[in-house]
Parts: structure tokens; sequence; C-alpha cells
């Protein structure tokens, strides 16, 4: 049992003050009170704490030990409240952040060197994965908040912010699936295409139009990779199906070109900024939801 801080009030106190009265005088309490004070920490401890002579009170050995231990304590909440003043102040602080794979050059060169310009104390942990990982790990409260494509809607989760956006067939500039004119849903049936897995938003969405436009994929490889699908492209093996924003990079280095497909709405989803419903979030993740919800190509085009 952890000794009742009035008690070890009293006690450094009187050490402090030489005597019971002068301890009690500084504490407006009536002597008597220190003294039970001191004899319920004595009692607590099974030791004698003080002794008592001609010019006050002394530490017993058993009481230097207790007050260098009250001294200690002091000095760590002062140190705790320290950082807490930090924290307020945004001067220190954790965030982790799950998000799809797509989405880390947008977080990165969109949200991250701005805000850590702004805050350089606040760091960062990325979780990586499908959408189905990425609101898994917002609802069990592994990540605070949540960036993906095509989430499923949850009553768990609270979206903050959110934009629609389609997939669009990424080829390599140049290469031998590269053409002006836009892709016809009959294609697919010969197009090589790398894919992501069906866990992945883009995946779901994928097979969706597969059901709703009576066509199937020549998917000569699956993956939960977005770097394995652009080196695919790059490398003129096939084309891949991706929102544009995630080879954004590559399209304005003249290395990869999107193609519209001639279907209205083809590959129609959606790009979510969440966290879980009804958590309270630490005040650096507070104040990084609003810089992403405005920042991101993802979410503003």
């Amino acid at each position: 049992m952890q000794p009742e801080p009035k008690h070890i009030l009293s006690f450094k106190t009187a050490l402090t003050a030489g005597t019971i009265r002068a301890a009690a005088d500084q504490l407006e309490l009536e002597p008597s009170t220190v003294s039970r004070n001191i004899a319920s920490l004595e009692k607590q401890l099974a030791t004698a704490l003080i002794e008592r002579g001609r010019k006050g009170v002394m530490p017993t050995e058993a009481g230097l030990l207790l007050l260098e231990y009250a001294n200690r304590q002091s000095g760590e909440m002062e140190a705790l409240r320290s950082q807490l003043d930090a924290l307020q102040n945004m001067e220190r602080g954790a965030v982790s952040v799950a998000l799809g794979e797509g989405f880390v050059g947008d977080f990165s060169q969109s949200v991250l060197a701005k805000f850590s310009r702004d805050y350089p104390e606040i760091t960062f942990s990325l979780n990586v994965g499908s959408t189905d990982q990425m609101t898994d790990a917002v609802i069990e409260d592994r990540a605070h908040i949540g960036l993906a494509f095509d989430v499923a809607p949850n009553p768990r989760l609270n979206v903050i912010a959110q934009a629609d956006r389609h997939l669009v067939v990424i080829c390599k500039w140049g290469g031998q699936f590269d053409a002006t004119d836009k892709v016809k849903v009959s294609e697919f049936a010969d197009l090589p295409c790398a894919l992501l897995n069906k866990g992945y938003g883009v995946g779901a969405v994928i097979a969706d139009m597969e059901a709703s436009h009576g066509f199937r994929s020549r998917a000569v490889m699956e993956t939960g990779s977005i770097a394995a699908l652009k080196a695919f492209v790059r490398s003129d093996l096939g084309i891949t199906l991706l929102p544009e924003f995630v080879v954004a990079d590559d399209i304005t280095a003249g290395n990869l070109r999107a193609r519209d497909v001639a279907v209205s709405n083809f590959g129609s989803g959606k790009v979510s900024l969440f966290v879980r419903q009804g958590r309270r979030l630490p005040l650096a993740a507070q104040r990084l939801i609003p810089v992403m919800a405005r920042s991101l190509v993802a979410l503003n085009g």
C-alpha cells in the first residue's frame, strides 16, 4: 500500500520546519494532527521515522530513506507536469496513422513535411496494409487515424473526410499498352493485368466492376504491393488499375500514363479519413486530422 500523500507531507514538513508545532503552523493543522499523520506513517511502514529531541525532530535512518524517496517522487511529479505541459503546447507527442500503401507518398509530401516543420518533436508511426487491416487497426485502437480506399460502412468508425475517386488504367508511357483512346471493358479479357488482392479497397472495387459489367480481367499477377504493380507496369508487362493519385509522381515524371475506361463512373470508390467512434484522441492526433483533411491530394484532387 502506498503511503498517503498527507502523511508524507506532514513527515517532510516536520523535518524541514524542525518541530511538530512549526510544521502544524505551516500546514494550518493542529499539532496533534501532524503527530497522528506521522504515527500512521510509522505504523504502516513498521518502523520509527523521526526522533524527538530538545532541538526538535530529526530523521532516523529509515526516515532518511523515506525522505529520499519522497524527494524523488516530488521530482518525478515535477517532470511529469513538465512533460504534460510540453504535450499541451504540442512540443512532444506521438501519432499512429494506418494507411494504404498508395497513400504513403501523398501523406509524406502533402502532410508530413509541413506538419513536422511546425511540430518537430511529434513522432509518427505508419502502419501500412490493406483496407481491411487499416480499419481493424483503428477499431482495435492500434492506430489513431486511418486513411484508406473504399472503406465499408461501419458504426464503429467516424469518417472525418471523404472524396470520390475512380480507377483508371495505368500503363507505361510510350509502351505497348499506351494509346490515346479510352480502354473498352471488353479489352480487359486480353490485357495482361497486375491487380491488388481483394482485401484491398481497390481489389474489392475491381471485383464489383467485373460482376456489374460482366467481364473478367486477365490477371497475370495479384499482389498486396503497389510497388510491385508499378514495377510490373514500368517493365511494360501489362497494365494495372488504380486511382490516379497513387501514381501521380510517376505520371508527372513521364514514366507512367493514366487511361480512362470507356464506362461512366467505372471503378468508383471513396477515399476515407477516419477514426474510431467515441475515441478520445491525443492532442497531436487532433491537430493532425484537419491538416490531412485539407492537404491530402487524395482527398482534395
